[in-house]
């Protein structure tokens, strides 16, 4: 086929236009965290000599601010970022001898542990996200990013399902902890009744979207 300039305009403007309209359809969706339907629940061991007198305890606290980006057809492009107020952190209802509840939340909040009244916050921001598997509106995703507490930053690894809602979208994972290498040392009582150094610590986040600008 001859070269003919007629032609090559319209398709040049076509292949732009085709272009822009990706780059236009890859743009993140925002979602704005749900405090009400979304936490974060830590699980702690027992350890020690006499680990049978103790009990595990089961901390909660709802996720106070948190954004997430989606990247439609792109998980590796999307990003998190969460929020957590320390003193919000709190023994779940049931899990231990309500007598006990005060006791386990001071000591929780004090210097020893979390230090509220001098880190009030406690913060997630991802740094990048690895994608693993797709079922149909079921994603499974690994967020690497860095969480800060304490004033100190870790680099952590979160595995997640995320699911598509009709008005958002829910996640659910969970990871693998120590307590010493968050610079925190495993409370114990009188020396024989220990919190394991190992804990689990749990997710549950559910996001709207939000209007775009």
């Amino acid at each position: 086929m001859l070269y003919s300039p007629r032609l090559a305009r319209p398709l040049g403007w076509l292949v732009v236009f085709a272009a822009a309209a990706g780059r236009l359809e890859a743009q993140p969706e925002a979602y704005a965290i749900d405090p009400a339907a979304s936490h974060v629940r830590i699980h702690l061991d027992r350890a020690g000599l006499m680990k049978f007198l103790g009990h595990d305890h089961e901390i909660e606290a709802p996720i106070a601010e948190g954004r997430v980006e989606v990247v439609d057809g792109d998980p590796t492009r999307s990003r998190v970022a969460l929020r957590i107020e320390s003193a919000q952190l709190a023994v779940v209802p049931g899990s231990e001898p309500a007598g006990d509840i005060p006791r386990v939340e001071e000591r929780m909040r004090g210097p020893e542990v979390l230090e509220v009244a001098r880190y009030p916050e406690i913060a997630f921001a991802s740094t990048s996200v690895a994608s693993q598997a797709k079922d149909g509106t079921r994603v499974r995703i690994v967020v690497a990013g860095t969480l800060t507490l304490r004033g100190r930053s870790f680099p952590v690894e979160v595995p997640l399902e995320v699911v598509r809602e009709t008005f958002g979208i829910a996640a659910r994972g969970e990871l693998v902890l120590n307590l010493r290498d968050l610079g925190i040392e495993p409370p114990s009582v009188a020396g024989v009744v220990n919190v394991a150094n190992r804990f689990r610590l749990a997710f549950k986040i559910h996001a709207k979207a939000t209007a775009q600008p």
